[in-house]
């Protein structure tokens, strides 16, 4: 027994010998780092609260990106609009006025122009206009090609062209369509959203312009950092700094505004040489690197317990296998989330975001419109025609209802030939009832499907407001199913407001 107990004793000697000596061989080679790199680490909290900037710039950017794609997608499907217009014999200045002006708002757009190869041409509003951005009109018209021009300054606010080529009579590109997208992206941040409430957001051109301010408001649109005199850039950076955004790189600078001493991170969208920069105090960075990596004889302290780090890689890991797990579920939940067909909501997920939406809206006070959209005479087509082009025809309009309804509005297929848009924080005034109700009609009237056999279909379209037709989602698709009813038994093709006369295009069908 004594023997065993001596070789337990030597075991457990020697299994604390093989950890204690690496222990304090680590524990006095991180002491000796410490001490050689104090000025690294520094640097690298430094970088570090410089990232934590970089990524709310990027929410920033996503925002504008996301935007101006939208603007895109709708320049591209009027252009076409546009084209068959012309071809039609319409005048420029009625499909300015008549196709182009409805769909400003859901283009983020202030105005749009319609200008032939000389670089002139008409308004949404009727006004004549003349290019703004020479060189990307051009390019839009010699390469056909959706362009976004180089930001431009007027009436004190600042704005870029999306351009898409239009194809006149002779199917020839002969203009170029542009909406005009304001650059202001800033108009959700409250002026103390972030870090100390002392940040200043800017906009800025690939020259260093100043197109657009938010946030702690301490420099001015129209400036340009490189020769204000309320800013001054960090000489050791300047020549970098220009280089980064005339290469649209990210970066940041040291800079003086207004006599105090700041940050600027800067960081690309991906549209017009714009970057998004945060000007941040360099009292906040300062305050933010002690916050974390505190005084030098704190980090040391803190070195004690350098070897609950094998603890803490292991909870780590599983941390990140559940970050894993968490995405790949996301994904799921997205795809069962999704119609297959239409790339839109499917049933569930539609009835469920327009409770959760009309729940919301209830607390806010807030009104929303539901259309209720039954394609007519559905089941000829896939008898006549076949299920795959049902199939077709259906894709291809939920490709076009998702384009044509704002992106914070909910689109959904609820049924084989159903689908249900929700139009959410809208005004349910008899003029906005109007327009929206005209702009589906239009929708249908222009939409075709078909590689071969060009294939236009009509809707019954029922509508209901919240919470004046239904104080739940049972009850306003119960008020807009019986409107849609209603528009089938007045004939189909045209849109009917629960309790209202019927909207419809019993004048205009002659004409189209």
């Amino acid at each position: 027994m004594a023997k065993k107990s001596s070789i337990r004793d030597n075991f457990n000697i020697i299994s604390i010998t093989q950890w204690a000596i690496p222990t304090v061989i680590l524990f006095a080679y991180v002491l000796v780092t410490l001490y050689s790199f104090s000025s690294d680490m520094k640097a690298d909290a430094k970088y570090t609260v410089r990232q934590k900037i970089s990524e709310y710039n990027d929410t920033l950017i996503i925002s504008y990106n996301a935007r101006i794609d939208v603007t895109k997608g709708i320049a591209s499907a009027m252009s076409d609009v546009v084209s068959g217009g012309l071809k039609e014999g319409y005048s420029i200045d009625q499909i300015m006025t008549e196709m182009i002006k409805p769909t400003l708002d859901t283009a983020f757009s202030t105005d749009a122009k319609l200008l032939d190869k000389t670089g002139k041409g008409i308004t949404a509003s009727g006004a004549e206009a003349l290019v703004e951005d020479t060189i990307a009109f051009d390019k839009c018209i010699k390469e056909k090609a959706r362009i976004i021009s180089e930001p431009y300054e007027r009436n004190g606010s600042w704005y870029v062209d999306v351009f898409a080529p239009v194809a006149g009579a002779s199917q020839e590109v002969e203009y170029a369509l542009a909406y005009v997208f304001v650059t202001d992206i800033f108009d959700s941040i409250p002026t103390t959203s972030k870090y100390d409430g002392r940040t200043c957001y800017v906009l800025l051109s690939n020259d260093g312009t100043i197109v657009s301010v938010s946030g702690r408001k301490v420099l001015t649109t129209g400036d340009n950092i490189f020769d204000s005199d309320n800013i001054r850039i960090a000489a050791a950076t300047e020549a970098r700094t220009k280089s980064n955004l005339e290469n649209r790189n990210a970066g940041y600078t040291d800079c003086t505004v207004a006599g105090e001493e700041r940050v600027m991170v800067y960081d690309p969208v991906a549209y017009a040489g714009l970057s998004v920069a945060s000007v941040v105090t360099q009292s906040y960075v300062n305050n933010e690197v002690h916050s974390t990596y505190g005084d030098m004889e704190s980090i040391l302290v803190r070195v004690v317990v350098a070897m609950i780090a094998f603890f803490v890689a292991i909870l780590a890991i599983n941390i990140a296998n559940k970050a894993v797990n968490t995405k790949h579920n996301q994904s799921l939940q997205e795809k069962a989330e999704t119609d297959l067909l239409t790339g839109l909501l499917n049933k569930i997920s539609t009835e469920q975001k327009v409770t959760d939406y009309l729940m919301e809206a209830k607390a806010k006070e807030q009104s929303a419109i539901l259309f209720l959209i039954d394609i007519d005479n559905f089941k000829k087509v896939n008898d006549t025609m076949g299920h795959a082009f049902g199939d077709e025809l259906l894709a291809g309009l939920g490709l076009g209802l998702s384009t044509l309804f704002r992106a914070t509005d909910i689109v959904g297929r609820i049924g084989g030939d159903e689908f249900l848009v929700l139009m959410r924080n809208i005004s349910p005034d008899q003029e906005t009832k109007k327009r929206e109700a005209e702009k589906l009609l239009k929708f249908f009237r222009d939409f075709k499907v078909g590689e071969y056999v060009q294939y236009r279909c009509t809707a019954s379209i029922g509508g209901a407001v919240f919470s004046q037709d239904g104080g739940n989602f049972e009850e306003l698709y119960k008020a807009a199913d019986t409107a849609m009813y209603e528009s089938k038994r007045h004939g189909k093709n045209r849109v009917a407001y629960y309790g209202e006369e019927l909207e419809g295009p019993v004048i205009e069908l002659g004409r189209h």
